[in-house]
């Protein structure tokens, strides 16, 4: 079957009369409408469709007509040829696409017409009408898988992020380092779903879900790129919380850009911002505000007017409180926000009024890695309401032929199939004591993100069992990797304990595993002490003379790996990017106590960092109890059984393990200490239970009993 990958259609009605004569065809390809653009010595190209397949090579339509009349032939034959010398240039750039100084597969040029009696067929210049684009298709030889798959790879431009480093160093083939090597060495190709997010953009928005490491930040740095190189004079911005995915979202765009239109992205118009903003760097909230003549808020005044976690829901509110009901001034023409579970809903009504109709806003965001105090909301709920009441943006659906405007990536091609499906048992608390912690909204989302269900059915107290289907992970995660290597758990006496083993570890990933140092990097759970914490790892890795930095804090705030220094992070630091070697300490902080949504995210977060390997360490019972919780996803062979939480189950689980505000911290710890004081008097006693009054023991009495 063809897919088919909808990107900008000059001409729809050419558009839609192509995809009618090629998409039932009995083929393995892609049709690409719109796409790609390919940048001559002299000019811009935007091919309007291009078939790749294995049964007919690749095939390069033109259409015809795009004023509303014929071209003259002179002028067809040189736009033709002008598309055939970009591609082909484009393709005899790849190595793998040459054999001598010749193009190792035939290039296929058609202009298609709407009058039969333009058609002709010539040496160098073939015209059909669309009645006989599939005859004519067909004439075509094929090409092997190998080579199809190369091509895609050219035509895709995903060869470059690979990863720059050569790991010069690796000398050992089954070593750590090793066995990363040929990982990076493999071709990287777009997937169905990560093609279709980052060439297809509706008029007006789309969403875009996934997995960690299903690829959302370089879909999105994708499409960035192709929407700039299409419309160089439109205001993007591409936007973001984790201060560390600056300089990485801006080298993959310049990458993607340059790989465009052999030239820097115009950062006048495509901006890289943080979502926020400070008094020395732009961001989008703060655009907004000098847009509208007000004074952006800083985060010194969000935190006493709204708290610390809450402070940019509340400028971000207070924003829109004073411009919902003025005469708006878009100064967008898109924006594109990544990690967008960690922004609040005020954040998405203001995009949607600083952004041009028809409103291209493109959110990308995985539910899980959600640290913060918002829950994702649908669409219809996100960007507001029309002044009769209606969502600005109904239900999202996909048709064929047109731009997807909900999309979910279920391939993960950073974590591991073992490692992940750690990950979700413990952000779900799937084998925790007691019930689980957290659930998704539609539990048809499991099969989305690559489950493939093995016992029962989907729906409220069913009992089920999942596993990961061997299409959600690349081979090369079998071949290559142990299973019980890809997690593993330590448990220690005390902090110094700790951090000794983790140094003398990292000493042996680089010395023995051929790691390099930003190979590797440790994660501290408790985000409120991590800076501290970090301290006694940087004393213990000294020791060792392996120099290490506390990302944001000892280094840039918007770096956090070096080639130099082994990286120390919080979790909000860390989300975003990833490494080989990922230690996770203080894990024992997540397992338990207040808030434990936001914990077991934690989690989940710090492991779906990892692209090979996670070590999970911690101190006192509750490590053993989070051991425990690991060694029964082992114990069942990576799969994962759970009973459907019913409706109310939910609403229980979610009104438990909130979020709370300090006024409801505050109360409660005041509530524990008279508890324990309780406790202390009754145990020496001091304070006979019997004198407690009757109506108040049975109360206490039914309350222990019943949980």
């Amino acid at each position: 079957m063809v897919e088919v990958i909808v990107g900008e259609k000059r001409n729809p009605f050419a558009a839609e009369a192509l995809f009618e004569q090629v998409s039932p065809l009995p083929i393995t390809g892609t049709l690409y409408l719109g796409y790609p653009i390919i940048a001559s010595a002299d000019q811009m190209i935007l091919v309007d469709a291009l078939l790749t397949s294995l049964e007919h090579g690749i095939v390069v339509f033109d259409f015809d007509g795009h004023e509303g009349s014929p071209r003259d032939t002179s002028i067809v034959q040189q736009h033709q040829d002008d598309l055939y010398a970009a591609l082909f240039q484009k393709l005899y750039s790849f190595k793998l696409l040459r054999t001598g100084k010749a193009l190792a597969i035939p290039l296929k040029v058609i202009t298609i017409t709407l009058d039969q009696r333009n058609e002709k067929h010539e040496t160098e210049l073939l015209v059909v009408s669309y009645q006989r684009i599939r005859e004519e298709i067909e004439r075509f030889p094929p090409i092997s898988s190998e080579m199809l798959r190369n091509v895609n790879a050219a035509i895709q431009r995903v060869t470059t992020i690979k990863p720059p480093q050569k790991r010069a160093s690796v000398l050992k083939a089954a070593s750590k380092g090793g066995v990363l090597k040929k990982i990076e060495s493999e071709i990287a190709n777009l997937d169905e779903w990560q093609k279709l997010a980052a060439i297809e953009t509706p008029e007006g928005p789309q969403r875009i879900r996934g997995l960690a490491g299903a690829g959302k930040t370089i879909v999105l740095a994708l499409k960035a790129a192709f929407l700039h190189s299409r419309n160089k004079d439109w205001k993007i911005a591409v936007t973001f919380q984790t201060r560390s995915l600056y300089q990485q979202l801006r080298d993959l765009i310049r990458r993607f850009t340059f790989d465009q239109i052999h030239d820097e992205p115009d950062w006048n118009n495509l901006k890289v911002l943080h979502a926020w903003g400070s008094q020395s760097e732009a961001g989008v909230y703060s655009e907004i505000c000098l847009a509208n003549d007000l004074r952006p808020r800083d985060f010194l005044y969000a935190k006493e007017h709204y708290g610390a976690e809450r402070g940019f829901q509340g400028i971000c509110e207070e924003l829109l409180a004073s411009i919902k009901d003025s005469d708006v001034h878009p100064i967008y023409d898109a924006i594109l926000i990544d990690e967008a579970q960690d922004f609040p809903k005020a954040f998405f009504e203001l995009a949607w009024l600083a952004t041009q109709m028809p409103k291209k806003i493109i959110w990308a965001y995985d539910e899980l890695q959600n640290l913060g105090a918002y829950s994702m909301a649908p669409p219809s709920e996100l960007f507001g309401q029309e002044k009769d009441g209606s969502p600005r943006v109904p239900e999202l659906k996909n048709e064929r032929g047109h731009p997807h405007r909900d999309i979910v990536l279920p391939v993960c091609y950073r974590n591991t199939p073992w490692a992940l499906t750690v990950a979700h048992a413990l952000g779900f608390g799937i084998y925790r004591e007691g019930s689980l912690v957290q659930f998704f909204d539609d539990p048809d989302l499991w099969k989305d993100i690559g489950y493939e269900m093995i016992v029962g059915e989907m729906k409220s107290g069913s009992d089920v069992e999942l596993r990961r289907s061997k299409a959600s992970a690349p081979q090369y995660f079998t071949d290559m990797l142990d299973p019980l290597d890809a997690v593993q758990c330590f448990r220690f006496q005390n902090d110094e304990e700790q951090a000794r083993w983790l140094a003398e570890s990292v000493r042996k990933n680089i010395i023995e595993d051929e790691l390099e140092l930003r190979d590797i990097l440790i994660v501290i759970s408790n985000p409120i002490t991590a800076t501290k914490r970090a301290a006694l790892v940087m004393r213990e890795l000294e020791k060792f003379e392996i120099p290490s930095h506390v990302a944001g804090v000892t280094t840039s705030k918007d770096v956090l790996f070096s080639d130099d220094s082994v990286a120390i992070s919080s979790i909000y630091r860390a989300k975003g990017n990833e490494a080989p070697m990922v230690y996770l300490l203080d894990s024992d902080y997540c397992y338990s106590g207040y808030e434990l949504i936001k914990k077991r995210n934690i989690l989940f977060t710090a492991i779906s960092r990892s692209r090979g390997w996670v070590r999970m360490a911690g101190c006192g019972p509750e490590m053993i109890e989070l051991s425990n919780e690991v060694q029964k996803v082992i114990d069942n062979n990576y799969c994962l059984k759970f009973k459907v939480p019913t409706p109310d189950e939910l609403e229980k689980m979610r009104r438990i393990h909130r979020d709370m505000t300090k006024k409801e911290k505050d109360r409660t710890q005041n509530i524990e200490r008279t508890l324990e004081s309780f406790a202390e008097l009754a145990e020496r006693g001091d304070l006979s239970l019997e004198q407690l009054p009757p109506e108040l023991k049975d109360r206490l009495k039914t309350l222990f009993q019943e949980k």
